[in-house]
């Protein structure tokens, strides 16, 4: 992919490693990324250009739209999940609970974090119906733990660009971080069972609640691989909700398949090329 503008700025990003590490650029949206001779050559960023021979795109629910202007169909739907949680308090329960209509479980600051099974939110937008064939099974079969809210969001992505030049201010940098607001009765659901199975609890406060978007495949596995027709690009997303109990292993799995190591496990099932219909790519070449 060309810079799109032969006069737009080119100052180069400074980079430096520290013992091997690496320079954080905190608020610096990246907007897409450079090829020459055919594989990936930069990233372009909205401070400037990295030079690189490999990128990783860890962009979560972000993944979809990023991948898209490079042309690289990644059917990716967002979630919303609602959660709060109680400022410490003393109680006798110790193990995580997946109950009918709540989980629960102790946080290491002593409160417990608290939310309502099966009352994840998916708003239906514009993808929903471009990726129907790829998730109308998948909703069918779990649709007693994802409800469908038709809405304000819809209007949104629909005003939003799907390609976008990078000489210009992109999506990225327009919303820099996906914050949706909680669902109060889903929330007030989950502590209602909670305190009618576990009276105990109506002695807690709750301190915080919040929400976030949760990055979905149509298979609930997500994919870890090289992208295809982009070389040096490689793409870590679509977690669907277990990002953080598999986070080691599949950043030390994105770390050799980057650096061409070997694996050490079979990573074809996260393949990239599973939803084209076009699969024969075996994991991680």
């Amino acid at each position: 992919m060309a810079w799109p503008s032969r006069n737009a700025p080119r100052t180069a990003l400074p980079v430096w490693r520290k013992d091997l590490g690496a320079k954080i650029y905190e608020h610096c949206a990246v907007r897409g990324i450079e090829s020459s001779a055919g594989r990936v050559s930069a990233v372009i960023t909205e401070r400037g250009v990295v030079r690189t021979q490999a990128v990783v795109i860890a962009g979560g629910a972000w993944s979809r739209l990023f991948c898209g202007n490079l042309g690289a169909e990644f059917p990716q739907l967002k979630v919303r999940g609602s959660v709060l949680r109680t400022a410490p308090f003393e109680a006798p329960l110790l193990a995580a609970v997946n109950g009918k209509d709540f989980t629960c479980r102790k946080r290491g600051d002593g409160g417990y974090t608290v939310s309502q099974f099966g009352a994840s939110m998916a708003d239906v937008v514009p993808d929903s119906f471009r990726l129907m064939p790829h998730f109308g099974r998948a909703w069918l079969a779990n649709r007693e733990f994802v409800r469908l809210r038709f809405g304000k969001r819809f209007f949104e992505e629909l005003r939003e660009p799907r390609r976008f030049a990078l000489d210009r201010e992109t999506p990225f940098e327009r919303c820099r971080v996906l914050d949706p607001a909680p669902s109060a009765k889903g929330v007030s659901q989950a502590w209602a069972r909670l305190t009618e199975t576990f009276p105990i609890f109506g002695q807690a406060r709750i301190a915080q609640s919040w929400a976030g978007y949760i990055d979905v495949t149509p298979d609930a596995l997500p994919v870890m691989s090289p992208v295809p027709k982009h070389p040096g690009l490689f793409l870590a997303s679509g977690f669907s909700g277990h990002g953080f109990g598999i986070g080691p292993a599949a950043g030390e799995l994105m770390a050799n398949m980057v650096q061409g190591h070997a694996l050490g496990v079979d990573a074809a099932p996260f393949r990239f090329s599973r939803f084209s219909g076009k699969d024969g790519q075996a994991g991680g070449q």
